[in-house]
């Protein structure tokens, strides 16, 4: 870190940060960026956000396998000098180590870990682990706004679409909505499919085959990672999906978000270590959500699993499901028969 020494004065409400190296001056800036709000909100919330709103979907912001949201300590210093928090380029750099000095940030050489899943701390680090649950709701907040920009532009463009995602959300329905989604993908691979092999196809089929087994897997991934909580996101290409479709993502992840969010407040609220592996995304988030939901993106889903194997598992499926009912059936029309009998 450039400054190392914080003297905090409550008199003043400021803290002054002191370099290590003596060629740096010591920078002044408002006492409170590492202090609670209430009892489920951080004051460096806005500082974050801000800084993920700007750096969101840039080359500035990377996101590694394990869910790490990374960005460099001069990037960072340099979009929170352009903020109201911040008065110079040095008093941004300052408030940075000053938010690592407390545990809210990390920083190794010359980056700074903004986001890191909570469930990687370990059982004594909750101090800090609970300060990361705060910094994911800031993260939630610019994501949600993000979408609702987006699904704004969209709807836009597309009259047909007249109201917006309600603001909260029924878990069960939600879950149900996914469901009944990845079915319909399902429905139409089989029927694509009929009884051919995978290279039995032709262009346009295979085509139309890979469109729905992308959306399958898009589906897919949101049930498990729900499901894994108890009670993805993809990253669209606009050429093998018309508007709806994105429209549809968007607002399952919008939904996924406004759940995880307030998921993250009762961790805060009750000092407790998520104990879940999830958190929700749009575009540069869905390795976030396949790391900490602990399933497979659905890009390399797409590219490792081989779509013969894929439709026989979808058939074997079918094909257990119709036995259920069948045997569900016999045992039914066998109770009405009984009654007949006891009734004569």
């Amino acid at each position: 870190m450039r400054y190392t020494n914080f003297d905090e004065d409550e008199e003043s409400g400021t803290v002054v940060a002191r370099p290590r190296s003596q060629t740096d001056s010591a920078v002044r800036f408002e006492l409170g960026f590492a202090e609670w709000a209430d009892e489920d909100s951080g004051n460096w919330e806005d500082l974050l956000a801000h800084l993920m709103e700007e750096v969101l979907g840039g080359e500035e912001l990377s996101i590694d396998q394990d869910g790490n949201a990374v960005i460099g300590v001069e990037d960072a210093a340099e979009t929170l000098a352009e903020s109201k928090h911040a008065r110079s380029e040095d008093s941004a750099r300052a408030i940075i180590d000053y938010l690592s000095h407390n545990d809210i940030v990390s920083i190794e050489q010359s980056t700074v870990t903004v986001l890191r899943p909570p469930h990687t701390y370990d059982e004594d680090e909750m101090d800090r682990a609970v300060k990361m649950y705060s910094n994911w709701a800031a993260a939630f907040d610019t994501l949600t706004e993000r979408i609702e920009t987006a699904v704004g532009r969209v709807e836009e463009a597309q009259e047909r679409l007249t109201s917006r995602a309600e603001e909260t959300t029924d878990v069960t329905e939600h879950l149900q909505n996914l469901r009944e989604k990845r079915e319909e993908y399902k429905q139409e691979m089989l029927s694509i499919a009929g009884d051919r092999d995978i290279s039995d196809l032709d262009e346009e089929e295979r085509r139309k085959f890979d469109h729905a087994r992308e959306q399958y897997y898009h589906y897919d991934n949101l049930v498990e990672q729900e499901e894994k909580q108890g009670d993805t996101i993809p990253n669209p290409n606009p050429d093998q999906m018309d508007l709806g479709e994105i429209i549809d993502q968007l607002e399952s992840t919008k939904d996924q978000f406004s759940i995880e969010q307030e998921r993250l407040r009762d961790r805060i609220r009750t000092q407790q270590l998520w104990p879940t592996e999830a958190v929700a995304a749009s575009e540069q988030f869905t390795n976030v959500l396949s790391a900490m939901g602990n399933v497979v993106p659905k890009q390399e889903r797409m590219e490792e699993e081989d779509p013969q194997n894929f439709l026989d598992d979808l058939r074997g499926n079918s094909d257990e499901l119709a036995e259920m009912n069948e045997s569900s059936q016999a045992i039914t029309q066998e109770g009405a028969d009984t009654e007949k009998i006891t009734e004569q």
